[in-house]
């Protein structure tokens, strides 16, 4: 039995029935947190779209996690700048009306949250590394042109990439 401790139990608690089925675990509820019961991969999986639903993930985005060429990254803020510079930090990633952080999800395939002190991204392996090098770029202060520079670049290349791989099966 794997213990899980979130933040917001009551976001998981509202879903339990959907994720019990869709996860083939049991989640159950004490003081201590949320324990998942299950086979140990069922366990792993479920802990990670739990942790991702109660970070600020659509569920249906978390349950993404369940294929193994998914994952998500947590960026700490707190481990690259002052916590006075969290908002400002913060702002920079998100950009004015959430244009920069949505431009950052559309150009790497990836879903973004920000919370607290916290960005997380979530997508297949090779867009979240992408995207976390985009993403501390910018706590790093480069410009958001540079960025967007940088990942509108990344696309193409996968993009040749994925022709080369489909002309190769032909």
């Amino acid at each position: 039995m794997e213990n899980l401790f979130v933040k917001n139990p009551h976001k998981i608690w509202n879903l339990r029935k959907k994720l019990e089925k869709t996860l083939d675990v049991k989640l159950i509820q004490d003081n201590e947190g949320i324990h998942i019961e299950g086979e140990g991969i069922n366990e792993y999986g479920a802990s990670l779209v739990l942790d991702a639903i109660d970070i600020g993930f659509n569920p249906r985005v978390a349950l993404l996690l369940k294929d193994p060429d998914y994952m998500m990254e947590k960026i700490n803020l707190k481990n690259y700048v002052r916590i006075s510079r969290l908002n400002t930090v913060r702002g920079r990633i998100i950009g004015r009306e959430g244009k920069a952080k949505n431009q950052l999800a559309q150009l790497t395939d990836c879903e973004i949250v920000v919370y607290d002190s916290t960005i997380a991204i979530l997508g297949l392996t090779e867009d979240v590394d992408v995207a976390s090098k985009a993403i501390r770029s910018l706590i790093k202060g480069s410009p958001h042109t540079s960025v967007f520079q940088y990942l509108e670049k990344a696309r193409k290349i996968k993009k040749e990439k994925e022709l080369l791989g489909i002309e190769d099966k032909i």
